[in-house]
């Protein structure tokens, strides 16, 4: 039986509150097998640079998230598009490997099992983490607890694949995993970090965890973008900062190489030009590092 059609009301309120949930900068960044690295600049679109810090511009969808197919899985793939209310589109050519995906509305990313996850907008129902594969068949993996609050999110900030098949979520001040038999648990509750000082203005709620990336090991790197810090957070629970950004800079994403974290920040403004969200990347190494590897400058 085909579904019902939403009512118009209903529908509106959703754009109205997706659009409000993704006035805010991008947080894709992705490095593949050979050191490139790829970022989202929602003023703009996808910029690419290589070991001589040259950035270029490769694609000009400037969406908010975006995934890497490091086998290729969905390289000739036609099942992306519209889906769920989002936009789904690979910018690299078909069965070009890695493959890249962009995500207009959801963060995404592909999980050990080549599926891209991705958990849609809810307004009103459950927040169902979507698995989504190559030949375009979908199926709920698991359902989310609500994010805590006065008013709870119906959506997440961040997703990533971790070790052993497992996928880990951000709510504005919780970490969740969900591991490969789609059960859910809570790695961090309620966090308060010591190191907030200069708290973004606007923020939905402190630390507001966004992009997430895990290592090997199971440490949890995440871009508090309202405490405008990097954290990481090993596997028994402990957190410690590992970068701090001064306004109007903060973290938005972030990504491993080997024991170095892959920081993507922006300025932060207070309007919604998105030509005035300017990104730069930022690396931190082993031995604590920091350093800037590029900035976009924007055309006069």
């Amino acid at each position: 039986m085909p579904p019902k059609p939403r009512p118009r009301l209903l529908a509106a309120t959703l754009t109205l509150a997706t659009a409000a949930a993704l006035a805010h900068p991008g947080s894709g960044i992705v490095i593949d097998a050979r050191g490139q690295v790829y970022l989202t600049d929602t003023g703009q679109g996808v910029w690419r640079f290589g070991a001589d810090k040259t950035p270029r511009l490769i694609s000009s969808q400037a969406f908010h998230w975006m995934a890497i197919d490091e086998k290729g899985h969905f390289a000739g793939s036609t099942a992306l598009g519209e889906h769920d209310g989002g936009t789904f589109s690979r910018i690299t050519p078909p069965g070009a490997v890695p493959a890249l995906i962009l995500s207009s509305d959801y963060p995404v990313t592909i999980g050990s099992d080549g599926a891209l996850y991705y958990v849609p907008m809810s307004q009103t129902g459950p927040r169902e983490l979507i698995r989504r594969t190559p030949d375009g068949k979908r199926s709920v993996f698991a359902t989310l607890p609500d994010a805590a609050g006065a008013k709870p999110a119906r959506w997440v900030n961040g997703i990533a694949a971790g070790p052993d098949g497992a996928l880990y979520v951000t709510d504005n001040d919780t970490i969740r995993k969900i591991d490969k038999a789609g059960t859910v648990s809570t790695v961090l509750h309620h966090a308060k970090l010591n190191d907030c000082a200069n708290p973004l203005p606007g923020a939905p709620g402190l630390p507001y965890f966004r992009g997430l990336a895990v290592a090997p090991d199971g440490a949890i790197y995440a871009a508090a973008n309202g405490c405008r810090t990097v954290v990481s957070v090993s596997l028994k629970g402990a957190v410690r900062t590992v970068l701090v950004a001064q306004p109007p800079w903060s973290p938005t994403g972030v990504a491993l190489v080997g024991s170095e974290v892959y920081v993507l920040e922006y300025t932060h403004t207070s309007g919604d030009d998105r030509r005035e969200w300017v990104p730069r990347i930022r690396s931190v190494t082993s031995h604590g590092e920091v350093r800037t590897l590029v900035t976009i400058r924007r055309p006069k």
